[in-house]
Formats: structure tokens, C-alpha cells, sequence
């Protein structure tokens, strides 16, 4: 397939990613993460401590010189590659034309045209449109729908669920517990239970043994019947897929046993897809291959077309449109965003990105699973779609986390000229290949990871 490109971009559209010059991070990059180290806060950089030039497709340039495979993609907001000219030049337009307007007071047409398309491309019953501009906002806003539609205080959600960076965001999620000191105690209203993971089951020994109902026990046999009263919740929050947990995938059976736990209880259910949507799993919402029907939809990162900020909260009828609660602000949805998220949609569908996904994870699954045969330290290898993660551990018996392991790998790729996702307390790394990135790259971005796991995993076991 033929991507498409510019002039200003052509050589990096065409480039043999990964090259290295000088080994990651180079002296410039030290230079810049040392000026912004006395200057800003700067926790990323610790795992991430290179500066980009420029970047194209799946490639970045940093300031170097070295051209590197981009597995992070925005964190999931380039889904149809990097700086797409279909998408920059028509926002750049926009911006000529509208600067920044204020779209919950004045409207205009990309607003209206944008809002009609995510209606239309929606599952049902899906019909109204908050405007936002973060998936942390998104997932307040549907937290303020879900309570004000049923005069309930309580939302039900999973451990290990990332859903932003508010006080309200942060303590619906439970990413680690470290996460949340100091804010946990401040804001109530949550219930957490087990995500339905197999691979970690607090219920089942055996991952083959987890069908996900047994979250749904737990919470019909313990949590309603010892903490909660059914009538005290309002809804429920769930990632699709928990990516920043580890890309974890719940059973098939677990959806519908969720559906009908809601609807015994009248809760409603919100579908967190900031990072699962537009092809990231497969089809344009991953929730559109479950059985789920949600009430509410979190949109953002890929929404953008990889270009401007901006994220959604889609309801129904039911929930949102006769609802008097306030959402949005001075900088959601405004006019330039909304054509590039226009674009960004448009590109998906006129280049067919979608038909890409499968070939690519079927690429990915046999080239990156058996490496979970193959060394001691890894414990797990979960893909969906174009969501990767790779866990790692002491010893695949125990399934001991080994932070330590994942972290050492995560920077021998970083060398080697392959940018994944990794936080400092995680023990897997994550992968987020945009639906263009050529299957010759991915293959050789799977060489460089299985390069580092085994001289990760050769000098471990020497010490």
C-alpha cells in the first residue's frame, strides 16, 4: 500500500526505519532533557529520554539524526500515521480561516458536521454528543450523565482501569495504587472489583478456566450482597480493552453476563474507548464486536486524526438529551479540531485502514507469541488488533512481576531504535503500530524486540 505523504516528508515516508547514528538518547537529546528538567515536571522523560525533529507515517526523527519505528503514536492519537496531508493541510486551513472559537457559545459548520458523523458511525443507541477535549474531561462528563440520569452516587469500575488524570478521572481508574496517594481519600463514590483478566484471575489458578462471569459473581455474591447496595449504582465504567494495564482482553462471555447484570439493576453503561477506537482494535469501536450495547461512549486520542486535541462523550437519547448537565468549556471541539477529526475519519474510510488491522495482527501474533515459549521471562503475550503488550516475569510458574526485566528491555529497544510504551512501575511494555505502518517495519521492529529480550534475558540469568 502507498502511503500518503508530502514534499517536506517524502524521505522519512520512504526511510528503513529503524537507523541509528548515535545511540539513543544522543547528546542533544541529553541536552534538551536537561533543560527541561530544571524547568518543568518532568516524570516522562525518565523512560522516554529522547526529543523529536520531526515525524512521519511510523517514523520519528529525533534531533540526533536517528530514525525510529514509532510504536507509541501519540499515545494511540495516530492511528492513520503521523502529520497525514489529508488531514494537517485541511485543519491548517481551518485555522487560517476560524482560529480558536468557543463551541459551546458559537457554533459553526465542521462542529455540526462532525457531531452528525460520530451520530451516524455510532453503535446504536448511541445519538447525542458532548463536546470535549481530553478523554479525562469525556470521562467526567459521562460520570455527571450517569449520576445525574439516576440520582445515584456510586459507579462501578475495574482494578487496573485507566481513565485520566482529574481527581474524579483518577480515582474511577485504579491504575496502581501509588497512582492515586493522596487523592484516593479525597474523593468518593467508587466501587472497584477484579478486571476480567484470565491471565491474572484472582478466581482461577488457570487462565483457560476464566470466562469473565466470575467478576460478575463476585459482584452479585459479594460486592451487592456486603458493600454496595444495588440501588446506591449508577453505572458502570469499562475499558473495552484495559490497554495501560497491559492490553487485557476480558473473556467473550463476560459482556453479556455485564448487560445483564446492568439491566437487572437499571445501571447504565459507559464504554471507555479513548484508546480503543478507530481501528485501534479491529473495527472503528471495539465495543461494536461485543455484546454490550452501551448507554455512554469515551472518545478521544485517534478522534483528533493525529493533528488537534479533542475527545467526546457520546449518550443516548435516554441519558443525554433532555439532560441540564454541564460539560465542555472554552477550547473543546473548537472549529480546526473538528475538521481534522472529519479528515482523520475520512481517510480511514477512503483508504480502507481498517482492512489493514487483521493482516497485521495475524503478523504480529505469529512473529511476537511464541516468544512466550521461547524465553522464561516472558509471562504473557496479549494482541488485540494493533493493541500489543508483552509481560514479563520472574519465572512463568509464579508469574512474579519483573518491572526490572521489562524496563531493560524497554530501553535496549529504545537503542536499538524502537520507541514503546513503558511506565516506570509496569513489568510489560506496550505496543500502538499506526493501522499505515508497512509490514516490513513491523517485522523488523519484531526482530529488535526479540533481540533485546534475549540479551535481556541471557544476562539475567547470568546474574
Amino acid at each position: 500500500m502507498e502511503i500518503v505523504t508530502d514534499k517536506r516528508h517524502s524521505d522519512l515516508a520512504t526511510a528503513p526505519a529503524p537507523v541509528i547514528k548515535v545511540p539513543p538518547p544522543g547528546p542533544r537529546s541529553r541536552e534538551l532533557y536537561a533543560r527541561q528538567g530544571k524547568v518543568a515536571w518532568s516524570g516522562a522523560l525518565e523512560t522516554m529520554p529522547i526529543a523529536i525533529k520531526r515525524k512521519h507515517g511510523s517514523v520519528i526523527e529525533d534531533v540526533d539524526g536517528n530514525l525510529l519505528v514509532d510504536m507509541v503514536t501519540g499515545w494511540g492519537s495516530t492511528n492513520i500515521g503521523a502529520t497525514h496531508p489529508a488531514v494537517l493541510e485541511p485543519a491548517i486551513e481551518s485555522l487560517r480561516d476560524l482560529g480558536i472559537e468557543i463551541s459551546d457559545y458559537i457554533t459553526s459548520e465542521p462542529v455540526i458536521e462532525l457531531a452528525e458523523k460520530l451520530v451516524a458511525i455510532a453503535p446504536d443507541p448511541l445519538s447525542r454528543v458532548s463536546f470535549e477535549i481530553s478523554g479525562t474531561e469525556a470521562v467526567e462528563a459521562a460520570m455527571k450523565f450517569m449520576r445525574a440520569k439516576t440520582g445515584r452516587p456510586f459507579i462501578l469500575t475495574f482494578l487496573g482501569q485507566y481513565h485520566g488524570e482529574s481527581y474524579g478521572a483518577q480515582a474511577v481508574g485504579s491504575q496502581i495504587s501509588a497512582y492515586t496517594r493522596g487523592m484516593r481519600e479525597l474523593v468518593n463514590g467508587y466501587v472497584h472489583v477484579p478486571y476480567p483478566h484470565a491471565y491474572r484471575c484472582p478466581f482461577h489458578k488457570i487462565a483457560e478456566e476464566c470466562d469473565g462471569v466470575c467478576v460478575i459473581d463476585y459482584i452479585r455474591d459479594q460486592i451487592l450482597q456486603y458493600q454496595i447496595a444495588p440501588d446506591s449504582i449508577a453505572g458502570v465504567m469499562i475499558e473495552p480493552v484495559a490497554g495501560e494495564a497491559g492490553v487485557w482482553v476480558p473473556p467473550a462471555p463476560f459482556w453479556p453476563a455485564l448487560r445483564q447484570l446492568c439491566d437487572e439493576h437499571g445501571w447504565l453503561i459507559c464504554v471507555d474507548e479513548a484508546q480503543t477506537l478507530f481501528g485501534r482494535c479491529g473495527p472503528m469501536f471495539a465495543v461494536e464486536e461485543l455484546d454490550i450495547r452501551p448507554d455512554l461512549m469515551v472518545l478521544a486520542k485517534a478522534l483528533s486524526g493525529g493533528i488537534l486535541p479533542i475527545a467526546a462523550c457520546l449518550g443516548s437519547e435516554e441519558v443525554m438529551g433532555d439532560s441540564d448537565v454541564y460539560t465542555g468549556g472554552t477550547f473543546p471541539w473548537f472549529p480546526a479540531s473538528c475538521v481534522a477529526a472529519l479528515k482523520g475519519i475520512e481517510v480511514i474510510e477512503s483508504e480502507r485502514l481498517l482492512d489493514r488491522v487483521g493482516p497485521l495482527e495475524v503478523q504480529a501474533k505469529r512473529l511476537l507469541e511464541p516468544l512466550a515459549q521461547k524465553y522464561e521471562c516472558v509471562g504473557d503475550v496479549r494482541i488485540k488488533g494493533l493493541c500489543i503488550a508483552v509481560e514479563f516475569v520472574a519465572d512463568r510458574r509464579s508469574k512474579q512481576r519483573a518491572p526490572e526485566i521489562a524496563r531493560d528491555v524497554h530501553f535496549d529497544c529504545l537503542k536499538r531504535g524502537v520507541v514503546d510504551i513503558y511506565d516506570r512501575w509496569t513489568n510489560h511494555i506496550r505496543w500502538q503500530p499506526a493501522m499505515t505502518m508497512p509490514p516490513e517495519m513491523l517485522t523488523r521492529a519484531i526482530d529488535v524486540l526479540e533481540s533485546a529480550v534475549r540479551d535481556v534475558s541471557a544476562g539475567s540469568a547470568r546474574r
